[in-house]
């Protein structure tokens, strides 16, 4: 394809119809290059965005995951960002969000299995926080050139219901 700017453009757009707009939103703030960002869609996002999305900004309630002194992941409606333990952005406020009680979340990964098993970094913060979260409201977002990505996954494994890549939208819906 193009660019990497053209790419997560190209991601974005096919997001962006997906998105409840007046919903509550799991994302994540990207930590590496292998990461698709979301962040231009994020209305409350203090980061400066590509003017393609100033206008289409969608004015959901996001919430972004952190480490709580016990280990666990959680999802907290910012109201400022610090580096927390691993060095990754996490929010600082007082609203959490149950998985459950989410409409959608959006997953970072390192790929994607061709089944739809996310490949993170194996501390299983995504699998242990989501394991009895619905699939349906699972979504991967991530590039071409990282689906499918050549690994056995685990039965723990986070499994997304649908992934965006910036060539197209795959369901693993049943």
């Amino acid at each position: 394809m193009g660019s990497r700017e053209e790419e997560e453009s190209a991601i974005l757009r096919r997001l962006l119809p997906l998105l409840p707009t007046n919903g509550r939103i799991i994302s994540y703030i990207p930590d590496t290059a292998l990461e698709a960002d979301p962040l231009p869609l994020v209305e409350s996002c203090p980061l400066p965005v590509p003017a393609l999305f100033t206008e289409t900004r969608v004015s959901a309630q996001w919430f972004f995951p952190k480490v709580d002194p016990d280990g666990h992941l959680v999802f907290c409606k910012p109201k400022a960002w610090k580096k927390g333990k691993f060095g990754i952005w996490e929010p600082e406020g007082s609203d959490f969000l149950q998985p459950e009680e989410a409409d959608l979340i959006l997953l970072p990964s390192l790929g994607f299995s061709s089944e739809g098993a996310r490949l993170g970094r194996g501390g299983g913060f995504y699998d242990k926080a989501l394991a009895t979260t619905s699939k349906e409201k699972l979504l991967g977002i991530s590039f071409s050139k990282l689906f499918p990505v050549p690994f056995q996954p685990e039965e723990h494994d986070v499994r997304v219901g649908r992934l965006i890549l910036e060539t197209k939208l795959i369901s693993f819906l049943d």
